[in-house]
C-alpha cells in the first residue's frame, strides 16, 4: 500500500484562546505540523485486556482536573477513563451577588458579577466549587443548577451559589465533576493556526468520528475519501504523529475507486490491543462487502472482505438495498461492526480475533423500511461493554422522524431506563431474530414538539456521547413545521438525559441545505467527548443572536454551565472563503483534544473540493 509523508512549513506558537498550541499549515512535502500531545494516554479504542488501551484508558498527569474539581490519580484504565459519579462539591461554590471570591476554587471565565459586584479577571472562585461561564460572567435565565454533586452555580443576576449541589437520580451525575466549566476562545482560531492533514478528503457523518487517538503511540489516525485527480474514490488514512507533527498518508484500499467515489466510503478505525489498527469501510449501496485492512505499524494489509450475501444481501425492496457504513466498537465479547444491511437496518458484524475475520452476529434494529431506507442511526462506546445508539425510522424526507435512543449491553439491546427491547442481539440468522423497530426504543424527541418556541418535525441525528460519568448527550436537528420541504427551515437541538428523561434545548438555525438533492443536509454539530460543557457547531447563521448569516458555513464552539439549558457561544472560524463543515472530535482525556474538519466546497455526496483539517493539543 502506498505512503506520502506531509510536512509542516510554520512553527507553533501558543493559542491562548483555545490553550492549544498553534498548529501551522501541511503540505505534501515537508515536516508535518501540529500541536504537542505527548502525555495523552487515553485510547478512543482497543479492548481492554492484555496490552489494550480502553475507551478511555488511563488519563495522563494525574486524570481529569477540573478547575477545584476531582482529580484522578493516574485515571481509570477500561469503560471510558476517570468517572467521578459524585463531582466535586465546594465548600463555598459560586459567589453570590457583589464578586466575592473563596479561596481555591474553579474559576469561571469573565468572572460572575453580582448587580452591581466587582468582576475580576478570572471571576468569583469558591472553595471547591465552580462558577459559571459567560460574557460578563453570569448565563441568563436564572435558577440554580447542580452540576455533577458540585457546586450550585445561580445562572442569574448576581448569583446565589448553592452549598452542595445534587447528583442526578439512579447515579448519572450531573455535568462532569472533574471537568469545571470552560472558558470561551476570545478570537477565532488563526488560518496558520490550522493543521491540513489532507489536501483532498472528506467523510459522511452517518458513520462515528473517522479518526481515533492512539494515546499509547502517540498517534492520530484520520480517515476519509479522496475526490477527484489521480486519488480519486481512494480510501485513505493519515496517521499524524503528536509529538513529531509530521502526517503521512496511506492508501488504504483502491477498491472502491472508479465508478464508487462517495463521502460514505469513509474507513472507521478501532486500536487492538497489540497496538496495530483496524480499518472497515464499504461502498454506498453498491455491493454487498464489508471491506477492511490492519495496518501493522508500517503498512496497511491488503483488503479482505465479508460477503453479507450469507444474510440476504441485496435485501427486497430495492436492487440497491445493499451495504453501507461501517462503525467498529469493543465490546465484552469481541469487535462489533454495525452497518445498515438487512432489510436497510442496522446489523452486527462480529469479530473475535481483533479484526483478523468475521461473522454475522445479529440484526440491532427491525424497523420496516420506508422510502429510502429503515432508519439513520449515530453510535458512541467505550469499548468495553457497552454501545449507545440514536436512531430514526427513516430519512427525513421519507417520514416525520422522532429520534430514539436506547444501548447495547452484556449480549442485549435495552432502552434508556435499561428495559430489556432485546433479549439477545446474537441471532441465529437474518431472518429469525429478536430485535424490533426503533420506535419500541425510549423517544428523545417527539416530532411536532415545540422546542425554544419553535414547533419542529421531521428530525435528524448529529451525534451521540455517553460520558464517562454515565450523563449522555445527543446532537440532532428538525424542521420547522410548515416551513416547506424544497429548502426547509432547519435547526439543531441538543438533549441531555439525566437518568430518567430526556431535556431538549434549543441552539441555533441551520442554514440553507448543502445541495439540491438533499433538503435536510446541514454542517452539522459535534459533542466533545472528554467535557460535557462544549459543543461545536457549523452553520451559515451565527449562534449568538441566531439572526446574522454568513455566506459560508463557520465554525462555533458553544460551552454550557448549566447541564445544556443554556449556551454561550464564540466563532472559530470567520470571514472564510470556503465552507467549514462536519466537525468531529475523536475521543482523548481531559487535558488533550484534537478538533477535525472539512474546509472546501462540497457539491454532492459524490462530488467535492474539501481538505481535511484541525487543531491538536492541550486543552
Amino acid at each position: 500500500m502506498r505512503s506520502e509523508k506531509l510536512f509542516s512549513l510554520i512553527p507553533g506558537i501558543a493559542l491562548s484562546f483555545l490553550v492549544l498550541p498553534v498548529l501551522s499549515g501541511c503540505s505534501q512535502s515537508g515536516p508535518g505540523t501540529s500541536m504537542n500531545g505527548t502525555g495523552g494516554t487515553t485510547s478512543s479504542g482497543g479492548k481492554v485486556g492484555s496490552g489494550g488501551s480502553g475507551s478511555g484508558g488511563s488519563s495522563a498527569s494525574g486524570g481529569t482536573t477540573g478547575s477545584g474539581g476531582t482529580t484522578t490519580s493516574g485515571g481509570v484504565s477500561g469503560s471510558g477513563g476517570a468517572s467521578n459519579s459524585g463531582g466535586s462539591s465546594g465548600s463555598g461554590g459560586a459567589t453570590a451577588s457583589g464578586g466575592t471570591t473563596a479561596s481555591g476554587g474553579s474559576i469561571a471565565s469573565g468572572g460572575a458579577p453580582g448587580s452591581g459586584g466587582t468582576a475580576a479577571n478570572g471571576g468569583t472562585t469558591g472553595g471547591g466549587g465552580t462558577t459559571a461561564t459567560g460574557a460578563g460572567g453570569t448565563n441568563a435565565n436564572g435558577g440554580t443548577t447542580a452540576r455533577d454533586g458540585g457546586s450550585d452555580v445561580a445562572q442569574g443576576t448576581g448569583g446565589v451559589s448553592g452549598s452542595g449541589g445534587t447528583a442526578a437520580t439512579g447515579g448519572t451525575t450531573g455535568m462532569g465533576g472533574s471537568n469545571a466549566c470552560p472558558s470561551l476562545p476570545t478570537a477565532p482560531i488563526p488560518s496558520s493556526s490550522i493543521t491540513q492533514f489532507n489536501d483532498n478528503g472528506g467523510w459522511c457523518w452517518y458513520q462515528d468520528e473517522r479518526a481515533v487517538v492512539d494515546t499509547t503511540g502517540n498517534k492520530l489516525v484520520i480517515g476519509s475519501v479522496a475526490f477527484g485527480g489521480s486519488r480519486s474514490g481512494y480510501v485513505e488514512a493519515v496517521i499524524y504523529d503528536i509529538a513529531a507533527k509530521t502526517s503521512t498518508r496511506y492508501t488504504v484500499s483502491t477498491g472502491l475507486s472508479g465508478g464508487n467515489v462517495d463521502d460514505h466510503n469513509a474507513p472507521a478505525f478501532n486500536i487492538r490491543p497489540d497496538g496495530r489498527y483496524v480499518a472497515m469501510y464499504s461502498g454506498h449501496r453498491s455491493d454487498c462487502y464489508s471491506r477492511y485492512s490492519i495496518f501493522d505499524g508500517s503498512k496497511w494489509s491488503a483488503e479482505s472482505r465479508f460477503d453479507w450475501a450469507s444474510a440476504g444481501c441485496p435485501w427486497a425492496g430495492a436492487s440497491t438495498n445493499m451495504v453501507t457504513y461501517s462503525n467498529l466498537w469493543y465490546t465484552d465479547t469481541g469487535l462489533y461492526n454495525i452497518a445498515r444491511s438487512v432489510g436497510t437496518d442496522p446489523a452486527v458484524l462480529s469479530s473475535t480475533n481483533d479484526g483478523q475475520s468475521w461473522s454475522y452476529l445479529g440484526r440491532l434494529m427491525s424497523t420496516k423500511q420506508t422510502g429510502y431506507v429503515a432508519g439513520y442511526f449515530k453510535y458512541w462506546g467505550n469499548n468495553t461493554d457497552r454501545i449507545d445508539f440514536v436512531g430514526t425510522e427513516a430519512h427525513p424526507r421519507d417520514f416525520d422522524n422522532s429520534l430514539y435512543h436506547g444501548y447495547i449491553s452484556g449480549g442485549k439491546v435495552y432502552n434508556s431506563t435499561g428495559t430489556v427491547k432485546d433479549s439477545s442481539l446474537k441471532d441465529s440468522s437474518a431472518t429469525t431474530t429478536n430485535s424490533v423497530d426503533i420506535n419500541t426504543y425510549t423517544q428523545v424527541f417527539k416530532t411536532g414538539s415545540t422546542i425554544g418556541g419553535v414547533q419542529l418535525n421531521h428530525a435528524w441525528n448529529h451525534d451521540i456521547v455517553r460520558y464517562d460519568d454515565g450523563t449522555i448527550a445527543i446532537l440532532g436537528q428538525g424542521r420547522v413545521a410548515g416551513s416547506g420541504t424544497s429548502d426547509p427551515d432547519k435547526r439543531m437541538l441538543y438533549f441531555r438525559f439525566d437518568g430518567s428523561s430526556w431535556k431538549p434545548t434549543y441552539l441555533v438555525k441551520a442554514g440553507p441545505k448543502l445541495y439540491s438533492s438533499e433538503e435536510d443536509y446541514t454542517g452539522l454539530s459535534a459533542l466533545d467527548p472528554d467535557d460535557p460543557h462544549i459543543i461545536y457547531v457549523s452553520t451559515t447563521v451565527d449562534p449568538r443572536d441566531d439572526k446574522t448569516t454568513t455566506s459560508k458555513h463557520e465554525l462555533y464552539q458553544g460551552v454550557t454551565c448549566d447541564n445544556g439549558a443554556t449556551w454561550n457561544w464564540a466563532p472559530l472560524t470567520q470571514n472564510s472563503s470556503v465552507d467549514n463543515l462536519r466537525p468531529i472530535v475523536p475521543k482523548w482525556d481531559g487535558t488533550h483534544k484534537a478538533l477535525l474538519w472539512m474546509k472546501g466546497t462540497y457539491t454532492s455526496a459524490q462530488s467535492m473540493s474539501m481538505a481535511i483539517v484541525g487543531t491538536v493539543g492541550s486543552r
